[in-house]
């Protein structure tokens, strides 16, 4: 039995300000060009929040082969002999 508008309750998900700048970081990472020249430039932007850019930069500063540098008002990533991921 179909069910009616009524019926259908959709959850909203909400993501926070770290994840959406994870979701960012990540597609600068993943473009073609990047992966190609091995780095990437992401710029701050007025909504993101400082504590996020602390967190992200300490994480990925953990990662071997991955180098992180402030670099005027953003950040560059670039990497080294990475392992592919599966």
């Amino acid at each position: 039995m179909p069910r009616s508008n009524a019926q259908v309750v959709k959850k909203q998900v909400q993501v926070s300000s770290y994840e959406r700048l994870c979701r960012r970081i990540n597609a600068y990472i993943a473009e073609p060009h990047a992966q190609l020249e091995q780095r990437c430039r992401v710029e701050r932007l007025e909504t993101d929040h400082d504590d996020d850019w602390e967190r992200v930069v300490d994480e990925m500063r953990e990662v071997d082969g991955l180098s992180v540098e402030q670099s005027g008002t953003g950040y560059e990533f670039s990497w080294r002999g990475m392992p592919a991921a599966d």
